[in-house]
């Protein structure tokens, strides 16, 4: 035997193991490999989906999780607010297959579908404390910083990036683990905003620091892919957190400063061709409307039209552009670009109209919890995540697809900090409370007063 399949083997066992013991240990190592894996180490193919890291460990998972719901008892939680919208329009996707151009490509965004249900049973059943909450925040934080670590190491050692984009490096746009530069970016931009607004309710003054650094670190590999997406996003979660939340207005500017200074040092010193980025980033503010945009959006709404309103159906986008517009056909940028404009093609008014529904239903949810968290050590979350799905959802409109990056994973953590809040408030449990006082790295916590209480 392969003493790669019995290592993998042996792996496999204990990690079963570990998982059944410790649940949601499995929850952090199931999303750090949704975040490190990529469709360039995939092991299997099957017709457009891609088996790799992830998917291994969605099956050990499941597998372990099963034993322990039907041995141990534990009850999966098989509801929550935007599970109705999904189901209806995972019945709209299916349904729409009977009249899809190509139903291979179908099938596959009815898989990713389940697996993003699979993942958000698998949250919120066994995500249900604070602490386990924290937990599977600091494993996300983990992961991107070990894509960093990676992506620089591998540049430092010459190590080229493998994949289609390999040609993207050369022209100063990291693609980190062979991803597309935007891809890869935003896969590293959701957790920025969470690791600054954890640091700020630090008792531990190491670990305000650490929480900075991390930060900055995974924001500093974001800006080397050169992806105004990411940046963009950033900015604009980043600035409604700041604006809505005291906590986050108090302290923006001293934040802004620090990265402000790192960021003009590494550009100055060329850190990682950091300054090359940064030109691209200034220099093609203007192709964000660029030619290739424009052309897929007006073929977006030409399916729309030719369909009535109903779409052309799962999939099938690329099956059907040749006749549209031969020349986008034959680029690399035949996708919709932007996920209100695949939507529009694909699912037509039925699918957009569900998605409002969704989007709807998760604004509710962040309204509600920004309440029922004020002055609680939970509250930071209640807004930087809001921060990052808003500052994602703006962006989507130029670029990305429903069914890919972390986003629905990131909002099932968010849901499972909701419910956990709402279980809490109905049954009276006070929250964990701030650590007294709002704390940058460099200050000191005011010391206990030990005498209070005592006569003299």
């Amino acid at each position: 035997m392969d003493w790669r399949l019995s290592a993998g083997a042996v792996f496999g066992i204990a990690l079963v193991a570990v998982v059944l013991d410790r649940p949601v240990l499995g929850i952090a190592l199931l999303l750090m490999a949704r975040l490190m894996d990529t469709s360039q180490n995939a092991f299997i193919r099957i017709g457009h989906t891609a088996i790799g890291t992830f998917e291994i460990f969605l099956l050990i998972a499941l597998s372990a999780f099963a034993v322990h719901v039907f041995r141990h008892r534990r009850t999966l939680l098989l509801s929550w607010p935007w599970l109705p919208g999904l189901a209806a329009f995972v019945l709209w996707v299916l349904v729409s297959l009977a009249w899809s151009a190509d139903r291979s490509d179908g099938l596959s965004e009815v898989v990713s579908l389940g697996v993003v249900i699979a993942d958000t049973i698998l949250i919120l059943s066994f995500v249900r404390e604070p602490r386990h909450f924290t937990l599977v925040i600091h494993a996300w934080l983990l992961a991107c910083v070990l894509i960093g670590v990676y992506s620089l190491g591998s540049d430092a050692l010459g190590i080229a990036s493998t994949g289609p984009w390999k040609a993207a490096a050369g022209g100063g746009r990291e693609t980190g683990l062979g991803q597309q530069p935007n891809w890869y970016a935003m896969n590293l931009s959701f957790i920025i905003h969470t690791a600054f607004g954890m640091a700020l309710v630090q008792r531990r003054a190491w670990m305000r620091w650490l929480l900075v650094a991390a930060g900055l670190f995974v924001f500093f590999n974001m800006l080397r892919s050169g992806s105004r997406g990411a940046i963009y996003s950033i900015i604009i979660g980043g600035g409604l957190t700041a604006l809505a939340m005291p906590l986050f207005r108090k302290w923006f500017f001293r934040f802004l400063v620090v990265v402000a200074v790192l960021f003009v040092a590494a550009t100055t010193l060329d850190w990682g061709s950091t300054s090359q980025a940064l030109n691209r980033i200034v220099l093609s503010v203007g192709r964000t409307w660029s030619t290739y945009r424009a052309q897929n959006w007006q073929v977006c709404v030409q399916m729309f039209l030719d369909t009535w309103g109903r779409g052309v159906g799962a999939g099938g986008y690329l099956a059907l552009l040749e006749r549209y517009n031969w020349f986008i056909y034959n680029s690399d940028y035949h996708y919709p670009h932007g996920i209100f404009w695949g939507l529009l093609a694909h699912h037509g008014v039925v699918g957009l109209g569900i998605f409002t529904w969704i989007a709807a239903t998760i604004l509710r949810m962040g309204r509600e919890l920004t309440r029922w968290t004020r002055g609680s050590a939970l509250e930071v979350f209640a807004w930087t995540m809001p921060a990052t799905m808003i500052g994602y959802a703006a962006w989507s409109f130029v670029e990305f697809e429903y069914n890919e990056k972390p986003f629905w994973e990131f909002l099932a953590l968010f849901t499972a900090l909701y419910l956990m809040v709402k279980r809490a408030r109905d049954a009276g449990v006070p929250l964990p409370a701030l650590p007294g006082t709002h704390l940058i790295p460099w200050r000191r916590a005011p010391p206990t007063d030990t005498t209070a209480g005592v006569s003299p």
